[in-house]
């Protein structure tokens, strides 16, 4: 199915005066403004052409720490800002190594193996602002925090298309809104942090929860998303130290399930989906894998298991699927089954919904259509696999480009079919 290329380290430079210099900063930070650097060649055996015939995976390099997720490993650190993404690059700098950008308002877009740019937009194809000896195509593949670093040999980047635009085509495409299965999505963001931008630029696109049926934005503070549309305060959103792989934050969601409940929208739903800020979201796409696993108009009493980590099953948090009958499973034997059989302070809410759920007789369904994620063995890429979520986008302008791509690549699918 094609080869792929592993970016190259670039470890000398020349000024327009033709004498030799080191590249500036990190070593993946080329110089481009009037400096080019020249190439050494791949400083391990990991980072050469690799051919497969199926899903393909970078062999691990053998440099120092700082460069593991050069190459898309994925870590069992907890902290996104690990030590190799704290130092974000520039505009005009290499964000290859970093992979992230010190604008807010910019993605990290993939040019080829060796060259990856912050910029606000990027259109697939040579740039004439590059220099003349560097004006070679930009795939404009958004590089991710996490998970594999390259595309898929056959990748074609459509992040920057404009959405298309088709009442008739959005209506043969979508599940009628309002009827099986219909969706109770929400979102637990902390208000002075990332994450409520991330819901403000999702409420503003009417992307992610905002597709649902109905949906909710639980905060630590009230917060404004839009003139007269505010989060609702669930309080304190401090964890617990729990393990080396997650956060102990059982107890926030066990709050946050308990509000839901009292406020009475959620049980009115046939399915209730709780989404991570920071995962690009596509409620129709859901709907129809609920109904590739249902028959008739009423939920089964299920739940999703949605990553392949470490060649184990899970319910991944980035986005967690339950039907209404599973919810009630939960509250009836949340705080006695569970709570007795399980580590409630230690685990992440994932985890512990998850087994709480196998414990309570609750049929777990495999779906790894559910989500594009680095550490479930599949990096969201270019967002365009028509899956129903990707996760990690932590800042506005690469969460709108993933959301562009996949609202793009469900509605082209569409397209083929019809024709």
């Amino acid at each position: 199915e094609g080869y792929r290329r592993a970016p190259m380290y670039l470890v000398a430079s020349r000024n327009t005066d033709g004498e030799d210099l080191p590249c500036r900063g990190t070593i993946l930070r080329a110089c481009r403004s009037g400096v080019w650097c020249g190439l050494a060649g791949a400083l391990a055996a990991g980072a050469v052409l690799l051919a497969s015939s199926g899903p393909t995976r970078v062999a691990p390099p053998e440099f120092a720490h700082e460069a593991r997720g050069f190459l898309g490993l994925a870590d069992n650190e907890t902290d996104p800002d690990a030590e190799y993404h704290r130092e974000c690059a520039e505009f005009g700098e290499n964000c290859w190594m970093s992979r992230c950008c010190k604008t807010p308002r910019h993605t990290c877009f993939m040019k080829d193996g060796m060259w990856a740019g912050c910029m606000s937009e990027c259109i697939p194809g040579v740039q004439k602002s590059d220099t003349a000896k560097v004006q070679t195509p930009w795939s404009c593949y958004i590089v991710p925090m996490h998970g594999e670093v390259l595309p898929k040999p056959d990748m074609v980047s459509d992040t920057t298309r404009p959405l298309i635009r088709d009442e008739a085509l959005d209506n043969d495409l979508s599940i009628e809104f309002g009827t099986f299965p219909t969706l109770f999505c929400f979102v637990v963001i902390r208000s002075k942090t990332y994450e409520f931008s991330l819901a403000e630029e999702q409420y503003a696109l009417k992307g992610g929860i905002f597709q649902c049926e109905e949906w909710s934005v639980l905060s630590d503070h009230r917060a404004e998303l839009s003139p007269g549309v505010s989060t609702t305060v669930l309080g304190d959103l401090s964890t617990g130290s729990g393990k080396d792989t997650h956060f102990a934050n059982v107890a926030i969601f066990t709050r946050a399930f308990d509000l839901l409940r009292r406020e009475g929208r959620m049980m009115a739903r046939d399915f209730v989906v709780k989404v991570d800020p920071d995962a690009v979201f596509m409620p129709f796409v859901l709907k129809r894998e609920i109904l590739r696993h249902t028959t008739g108009d009423s939920a089964p009493n299920i739940y999703f298991k949605n990553c392949d980590f470490q060649h184990q099953l899970w319910m991944f948090g980035a986005v967690e699927v339950l039907s209404s009958a599973a919810v009630k499973a939960y509250f009836e034997g949340r705080d006695s089954v569970c709570r007795s059989g399980l580590e409630y302070d230690k685990m992440g809410e994932d985890t512990f919904l998850s087994k709480c759920l196998d414990l309570l007789g609750v049929e777990a369904v495999k779906d790894l259509d559910l989500l594009a994620d680095g550490y479930c063995n599949e990096a969201p890429g270019s967002c365009n696999t028509n899956q129903v979520a990707y996760h990690p986008f932590k800042d506005r302008a690469s969460w709108a480009a993933c959301f562009r791509s996949a609202t793009n690549a469900a509605r082209w699918e569409r397209v083929v079919a019809l024709k």
